[in-house]
C-alpha cells in the first residue's frame, strides 16, 4: 500500500491549479471516488488532447482503483499503457518545451516509469529511466517556482533507488547522487511557509518517510492536516494507523485498524480494502504480543486478498511470525517457506523470509 500511495503522489504533482478541474479530480482520488475522478479526467483530456496533466491524473486513477481493488491483469494493462502515454507526451514535449513545469511533468512521469520497471524486477530498465528522471529533477530545482515539487521528487527518487530490486554486482555509481533524505525532508518542510501548489502530496511524503525512518512525531501535525482536508479518505486512516504503529502506540493502532475494518466492511466504496485493513489489525495485534488474534486477522487477509496477491504474501509471513512466537517452529517454517513460491511476495519480502527461516528474530517485531 506504501508504494501504491507513493506512486499516487507522484501523479498528482502534476495536476493542474487549485479550482480546475483537474484539482477537484484529484481530490475525489484521495477520498477513493475514482469513477468520478475519471469522468473529469476524460473530460480535460478531451479539451486539450497535448496536455500532460490529464494523462498524469488517469494513470492516477488507475492506480487508486488498484489500490483500492486489487491486481487483476486488466487494471495492469492500463495502467501500464497509460504510464507509458505519460512518458511518450513528455519526452514530446521536452523536445519544443523548457519550461520548468516541463521538467516537472517529465521528472514525474519518468520516476513513475522506474517504479513500475523496478517492480517488475527489470533492472536495467529501472536505470535508464532513473538516469532520466533525476536529469529532469535537477532542471526542475533550478527554478524557484517548482523547486519545492522538484524537492520531493527528490525523495521519491531516494525511495526508488533505496527499494528496487537491483542485484548485487550491478554498479549505479554512474548515476548522479542526490541529496541525503534528510536534507530532502527538511527542504520540503521549510517550502510549507511559500504556499507551494502541491501541499498536499508534500504532506504525504513527509508522513511516509517520517514514519519509515522512525520519526513518527513529525508526521502528526501532517497528518492532522491531511485528515481535516479529507475527513472521508481511506487512504488517510491507513496512514494513521501507520503512524501509530511507527510511535509506538499499538493499543491505540489496534483499536483505530479494527475499527477501519469495520467500516470497510460497512462502506460500499471502501470494501476493496478490508484485505488492508485485516492486515494492518494482524500487525497492531501482534505487536502487543496476541498471537492468536493476529492470526486471525492474517488469515482474513490471505483469504478476502485474493486480488492483493501482496498482501497476502506478507500475511503468509506474519501467519509464519505467529508461529514462532507460540514456539511452534515448524509451522512457522512452512509458512516462509509459502513465501518464497507466492507471487506476490517482492525480493525484499523473500529476503525477510529467508532470514526468519535461519534464526527467528524479536516476535513482536511487525512489517505493516
Amino acid at each position: 500500500m506504501k508504494k501504491t500511495l507513493l506512486l499516487l503522489a507522484l501523479l498528482s504533482v502534476c495536476c493542474a491549479t487549485a479550482g480546475s478541474s483537474l484539482e477537484k479530480g484529484r481530490d475525489l482520488l484521495y477520498s477513493a471516488r475514482f469513477a468520478e475522478a475519471e469522468k473529469l479526467f476524460q473530460a480535460e483530456r478531451k479539451k486539450a488532447p497535448d496536455d500532460i496533466a490529464p494523462l498524469f491524473c488517469l494513470a492516477a486513477s488507475t492506480l487508486g482503483s488498484i489500490a483500492m481493488y486489487g491486481e487483476d491483469e486488466a487494471n495492469l494493462e492500463l495502467l501500464d499503457e497509460r504510464i507509458k502515454e505519460c512518458c511518450e507526451a513528455s519526452l514530446a514535449q521536452l523536445k519544443k518545451d523548457d519550461s520548468p513545469e516541463t521538467f516537472l511533468y517529465a521528472a514525474a512521469s519518468f520516476l513513475l516509469r522506474a517504479s513500475m520497471e523496478a517492480r517488475s524486477e527489470r533492472s536495467a530498465n529501472t536505470l535508464i529511466w532513473m538516469k532520466r528522471a533525476l536529469t529532469q529533477i535537477m532542471r526542475a530545482q533550478r527554478f524557484e517556482a517548482t523547486a519545492a515539487d522538484a524537492n520531493m521528487l527528490n525523495s521519491a527518487y531516494n525511495c526508488v533507488m533505496d527499494t528496487a530490486p537491483w542485484p548485487l554486482p550491478m554498479c549505479v555509481g554512474w548515476i548522479i547522487q542526490p541529496v541525503s533524505l534528510n536534507k530532502s525532508l527538511a527542504t520540503i518542510e521549510e517550502q510549507f511557509e511559500k504556499n507551494p501548489r502541491f501541499e498536499t502530496e508534500m504532506r504525504i511524503f513527509l508522513i511516509w518517510e517520517y514514519c519509515r525512518e522512525g520519526y513518527p512525531r513529525c508526521a502528526s501535525g501532517h497528518l492532522k492536516y491531511l485528515k481535516k482536508r479529507y475527513p472521508d479518505s481511506p487512504f488517510v486512516e491507513i496512514m494513521g494507523i501507520r503512524a501509530e504503529l511507527s510511535s509506538g502506540n499499538h493499543q491505540g493502532s489496534l483499536a483505530d485498524a479494527t475499527n477501519f475494518y469495520s467500516r470497510c466492511q460497512s462502506k460500499k466504496n471502501w470494501r476493496g480494502l478490508t484485505p488492508d485493513a485485516a492486515f494492518l489489525s494482524g500487525s497492531a495485534a501482534l505487536s502487543l504480543g496476541y498471537s492468536r488474534s493476529a492470526e486471525k486477522w492474517f488469515e482474513i487477509a490471505v483469504k478476502e486478498g485474493s486480488k492483493k496477491p501482496r498482501i497476502q504474501a506478507a500475511s503468509q509471513l506474519m501467519l509464519g511470525k505467529c508461529a514462532d512466537q507460540r514456539g511452534e517452529r515448524e509451522e512457522a517454517l512452512r509458512r516462509y517457506a509459502l513465501v518464497h513460491i507466492h507471487k506476490g511476495a517482492s525480493p525484499l519480502l523473500k529476503n525477510f523470509a529467508a532470514k526468519l527461516q535461519k534464526k527467528a528474530c524479536d516476535p513482536r517485531q511487525v512489517i505493516y
